[in-house]
């Protein structure tokens, strides 16, 4: 791919990326509910739309696959350490199953402390490795032999592979990066939804670009892509970061980075059980699919939906168990790649919504969000070029589907549940917006409370007092 092919793919695929979080973020603030946006499709677009994208979101594209490649990821990078390697696969497996089960099944006050604390540690560690790559770059490592900076985009070079490189790139940026869609997803159980929704969308944008934009810049300054460690090493002595410190002689950097490494994987496959449970939920919640799956207990955790996901996305990581199935697990990791966007602008037109009024106002709106389409549908034909022409092999049906499964699933999830269900396109006009009407009503009531309570603290106010807020604020 190159250094200069992976950067710019990254960049761009962050800033649509954030687009789409200005876009849910927009409607999921103006109507919070539980179901997030697999609701807001099927109520604004189409109820067979609405369940091919729940179905993508919850199996086939999304969280229930990420659930076994970072189980997967887990045990790969534990086999850092030699003394691990001995320990069988299984046993591993079932280790960090058992991990990322116990951290869902406490409330979900529980579960964002948990999420709380991984992530401080998830972000010291990114700013200290961005630290390292920053000095190692301008040179402050002495095996280094002077600044690097852009010393690799000249030898071996900033591209590799030419446009399949690039194409390549960009398929593995939208892989990263993923979606904006839990916003809509945890939402309904915030408790204040259009302050905790609003209050997210901004500082995602910095983080983005600095955890991950910024690192990718950095470590494309520090290692060529003609590594031998990239190009052949297993699990974490793959990772341009762990290599950047082996080459920089920092060899406790590497060990530290390999920790940080294995808890965000562990962090990432809980959030990926959560996030699965409530999309199964959600499902059944607007019955997309039966509403046994919608099952809850007293303190409303859906253990059915968590028994569910953790049953398919455990199960199928026993699958790398086995040489002969490793075939099959592929295919289903394959899932993931399915894209699912659609524009709000016509709803609130057509209801007469001044975007003024709206709690939330995407930046740039529609036309950042076409053009974040556009490079969504680029994305698409990127991974579809590079299905039917892999990097480095002949193009055959197995390795097309192997890549491009995810998209012929969900045309046949909506086709299928349109015809059998006879299902109509919703009307901009004909969208219910009464329970965003509510919030309205409460955000106004609210307003007008502290408007008299301002009101009544300045009436009991002296003279003086007066002219010093006047005067000083």
């Amino acid at each position: 791919m190159g250094p200069a092919g992976t950067a710019v793919a990254y960049t761009i695929v962050a800033y649509v990326v954030w687009l789409q979080y200005t876009a849910v973020g927009e409607m999921t603030a103006y109507r919070p509910v539980h179901g997030g946006f697999i609701r807001q499709e099927a109520e604004y677009v189409d109820r067979a739309f609405g369940f091919a994208t729940g179905i993508n979101f919850w199996f086939e594209s999304e969280w229930v696959m990420i659930i076994p490649a970072e189980i997967t990821a887990a045990v790969s990078v534990s086999q850092f350490w030699p003394a691990t390697q001995a320990v069988p696969l299984a046993a591993y497996t079932t280790m960090f199953l058992a991990v990322m089960v116990i951290g869902n099944v406490f409330n979900v006050r529980i579960y964002g402390h948990i999420e709380y604390v991984m992530s401080f540690v998830k972000i010291i560690a990114v700013i200290a490795m961005i630290f390292f790559l920053f000095i190692m770059a301008s040179g402050g490592v002495a095996a280094t032999g002077g600044p690097l900076v852009f010393h690799y985009w000249k030898h071996p070079g900033a591209f590799n592979n030419g446009m399949k490189g690039v194409a390549k790139a960009f398929t593995q940026a939208g892989f990263s990066f993923g979606g904006g869609e839990h916003i809509a997803v945890i939402a309904g159980e915030a408790k204040e939804p259009r302050k905790t929704v609003k209050s997210t969308i901004y500082p995602i944008f910095w983080r983005m670009f600095s955890f991950f934009v910024l690192n990718i810049w950095l470590v494309g300054m520090c290692v060529p892509y003609d590594d031998e460690d990239l190009v052949t090493a297993s699990g974490t002595l793959g990772s341009p970061f762990v290599i950047a410190a082996l080459r920089a002689k920092e060899s406790w950097l590497a060990h530290a980075l390999n920790r940080f490494i294995f808890l965000s994987v562990i962090s990432c496959g809980i959030t990926s059980f959560y996030v699965a449970s409530r999309s199964l939920t959600a499902l059944a919640d607007l019955r997309l699919v039966h509403p046994l799956f919608g099952a809850k207990d007293k303190a409303g955790r859906p253990w059915i939906s968590l028994l569910i996901c953790g049953a398919l996305g455990g199960g199928l990581c026993y699958l790398n168990c086995n040489k002969t199935a490793i075939q099959v697990y592929n295919w289903f990791s394959s899932l993931q790649s399915s894209s699912r966007r659609f524009d709000s602008a016509p709803l609130s037109k057509a209801q007469g919504i001044s975007p003024e009024t709206l709690p939330f106002k995407a930046p740039l709106a529609p036309w950042a969000h076409w053009f974040g389409l556009v490079i969504i549908i680029f994305i698409l034909a990127c991974e579809f070029y590079i299905s039917v022409s892999p990097i480095g092999e002949p193009g055959t049906a197995v390795t097309f589907f192997a890549n491009y499964l995810g998209m012929p699933l969900f045309l046949f999830d909506f086709v299928a549940y349109k015809l059998w269900f006879r299902t109509k396109f919703i009307k901009p006009s004909e969208v219910d917006f009464s329970e965003a009407k509510m919030f309205d009503e409460e955000d106004r009531l609210a307003r007008a409370m502290m408007d008299d309570e301002a009101l009544q603290k300045e009436n009991g106010l002296g003279l003086w007092q007066k002219a010093k807020n006047l005067v000083l604020g």
